[in-house]
């Protein structure tokens, strides 16, 4: 499974130079063919290139990493560093239940953003960091950036870096989805944070194959998880593996367990204080659909052949024109959570809160 993103022009790239051939599938899939699958997999690894192999399940979980991934939480709540207990804020005319709350959103793809948007839907203040050379796409913006403040910071530069640590260092929470690699190159880490954190943090880190084992460093996305546990191989029956009928599973699913996970350990410091590092993977995501167990065909022979449930949904307008998005999954019989509408292009805010 080789996968170049949404399209990320990097990966693109990256594939057709290994291979030297055209920028096609059929050229693609030639050279892919001359290669062991073992072989490929490691080689296309070690340059930093999605890949991976398609595992039936019960092979992922003799594989290191799925044995790893099986005995590892689905939503991993890690604590860091002491602290003292740092209360909800207690503001006039309270409204949600994470207001008053500052969230730096270092996140990219669905995953991610999808997390930080869920906390400015509860009412965070979320502040969206991206480079103005690595933007994603337009659709995924469009989807997951709703509620947020959207900043430029190009942390290649000395000056932009260190906003980025002052930010930080305000910040309750802390969210990304690159790389161990890339937070640690700008001294981004969790550890690193939650020192330099004026009442501790929460950070959050999401990843393909979790944070531990021979795959941890590896990049991937929802596919590749799908592909790697053995949902995509199940999913394909007698044929070749397929994808999730709406192509995307991990990846939302991700977001909201990284939501529920970041708000326990918000609770967890308020209750006892400290930093905290909450971690996911969108193959142990994707591992834990399977473990749900499956429905009898039988048993859907009368269902639709497409879906027929009228979606709820949120109109408002922007800088882009009339949006129309999905409503929030969730109500509350006590309270209703604020429309929050707002919706800028990547760079239109400053870096600050």
């Amino acid at each position: 499974m080789l996968e170049a993103g949404p399209p990320y022009a990097k990966l693109l790239k990256g594939y057709v130079n290994f291979f030297d051939c055209g920028d096609n599938k059929a050229s693609i899939a030639r050279e892919v063919a001359k290669w062991d699958s073992l072989e490929l997999e490691e080689a296309l690894s070690k340059v930093g290139l999605p890949a991976c192999r398609a595992f039936t399940r019960e092979q992922w979980l003799a594989h290191p990493q799925g044995k790893l991934l099986a005995a590892t939480p689905v939503i991993e709540i890690e604590k860091i560093a002491d602290g003292p207990k740092v209360p909800f804020p207690e503001l006039s005319g309270l409204v949600a239940p994470l207001q008053g709350l500052k969230v730096l959103d270092f996140t990219h793809v669905l995953a991610g953003p999808r997390s930080a948007r869920t906390l400015a839907e509860y009412g965070a203040e979320v502040m969206h960091i991206t480079s103005p050379t690595y933007p994603d796409t337009f659709a995924q913006h469009l989807g997951v950036d709703v509620a947020k403040r959207c900043a430029y910071l190009d942390l290649r530069q000395a000056a932009e870096l260190e906003r980025m640590h002052q930010l930080a260092s305000e910040a309750d929470v802390y969210t990304s989805t690159y790389r161990h690699s890339v937070n640690q190159r700008f001294d981004l880490l969790p550890a690193q944070l939650a020192a330099r954190s004026e009442r501790g943090i929460v950070c959050m880190t999401a990843n393909a194959y979790g944070h531990e084992g021979p795959w941890a460093e590896r990049p991937g996305f929802d596919q590749n998880g799908q592909v790697a546990s053995g949902f995509a191989a199940r999913e394909g029956g007698d044929g070749p593996p397929r994808f999730s009928p709406v192509f995307y599973l991990a990846d939302l699913m991700t977001g909201y367990f990284a939501a529920a996970g970041m708000m326990a350990a918000l609770l967890r410091r308020a209750e006892e204080g400290g930093s905290y590092h909450v971690k996911l993977s969108l193959t142990r995501s994707a591992m834990w659909v399977q473990e749900l167990g499956l429905l009898d065909i039988a048993l859907q022979q009368k269902l639709p052949e497409s879906d027929s449930y009228p979606a709820k949904r949120v109109t408002f307008d922007s800088v882009y024109g009339r949006i129309s998005n999905l409503a929030p999954p969730l109500t509350f019989s006590n309270f209703a959570l604020p429309a929050y509408h707002r919706l800028v292009p990547y760079g239109a805010d400053a870096p600050e809160w």
